[in-house]
């Protein structure tokens, strides 16, 4: 079931980590009527009382309210990640083989240079991570290869992009968006608008700022921290996760669970540090750090990152439009 409701911007730094329901409504703009009013505060009430109890251990990051508070965490998954995971490696002829492990910075962040990383894009109510997974990777990929930063129509992917089962709002896989891409190109996000939604494919009606061709394919990354890590030294790396409850609130700091569970969000791994992988996530820049979320470097495969093995878009700026 989906809910009637726009998600608005509110900057999670001016919210308080709890509150009532009322005063998150108001916050938030929510209404809902009748009998699902009460049913949606029982919720809110379980995942208030889950981030009190988190945030009174001391851990290495604060949960807090946000857009998400009344949803339970079936309903959040459902709505909100869309990763088909199941350790595919993916489609053969876009596969290019494995990235060589190379040298290692002591610390990479790709969010802070604006040529090569767009702002955090919002997903909405729409399974559709995996398309935002692809795209963001061959947008910087794209503009560390060439000098030029686009932003590229998910929409596309979402509408268009069935390879290997990927299935718009109903989830799909990073590799096969990718594979998607360097057969097809991709249309501008303004000439092909996000709308959150499953539509009818409009490819052939709108100009390509990508040409096929332009992206070649993609290579996998070894599924360590060793080898995630020589691969951000050249560029952002798309990889999956398991979006669990401390996700959902997720507000600040480094999150430090394992694998528990199984990998059903696409995201972009875009830097390290000497504590923590980087991600930059899909659920608009009001999410937890500015967009962004930090994965422990001490546990092993943190959130399932190391399940399905990372991938890199490859590209050729060789290829113009």
């Amino acid at each position: 079931m989906k809910f009637a409701f726009v998600l608005p911007f509110v900057a999670a730094a001016d919210v308080p980590l709890t509150m009532s329901f009322g005063e998150w409504k108001n916050e938030f703009g929510m209404t809902f009527n009748g009998e699902e009013d009460s049913s949606r505060q029982a919720v809110f009430e379980e995942n208030v009382a889950l981030i009190e109890t988190e945030n009174a251990k001391g851990n290495t990051y604060t949960l807090g309210v946000n857009q998400f508070s009344h949803l339970k965490i079936s309903e959040f998954k459902a709505q909100f990640t869309g990763a088909k995971g199941g350790s595919v490696v993916g489609p053969e002829d876009a596969h290019l083989g494995e990235l060589e492990i190379g040298e290692r910075a002591s610390s990479v962040d790709w969010s802070t240079d604006r040529s090569v990383v767009n702002p955090v894009k919002n997903q909405g109510q729409c399974g559709s991570c995996w398309a935002f997974s692809a795209v963001g990777t061959v947008e910087s990929n794209y503009a560390i290869a060439t000098g030029s930063l686009g932003s590229y129509a998910e929409q596309q992917l979402v509408d268009c992009s069935h390879n290997g089962g990927s299935s718009g709002c109903n989830g799909g896989w990073n590799q096969y968006g990718i594979q998607y891409i360097g057969q097809t190109g991709i249309a501008a996000e303004n000439s092909y608008p996000y709308t959150g939604r499953d539509g009818s494919c409009r490819a052939s009606s709108v100009s390509k700022a990508l040409a096929a061709g332009a992206v070649t394919g993609y290579k996998t990354v070894s599924a360590t921290t060793s080898g995630l890590e020589s691969a951000l030294n050249s560029s952002p790396v798309s990889v999956t996760v398991d979006a669990d409850a401390t996700w959902q609130s997720y507000r600040s700091g480094v999150l430090s669970e394992g694998c528990v569970g199984q990998v059903d969000h696409a995201v972009i791994a875009i830097g390290y540090d000497s504590n923590s992988i980087k991600i930059r996530n899909s659920w608009g820049s009001s999410w937890g750090e500015s967009g962004y979320v930090r994965v422990s470097k001490s546990v092993s495969n943190p959130y399932c990152l190391y399940t399905d093995a990372p991938v890199v878009a490859q590209v050729s700026a060789d290829v113009t439009v």
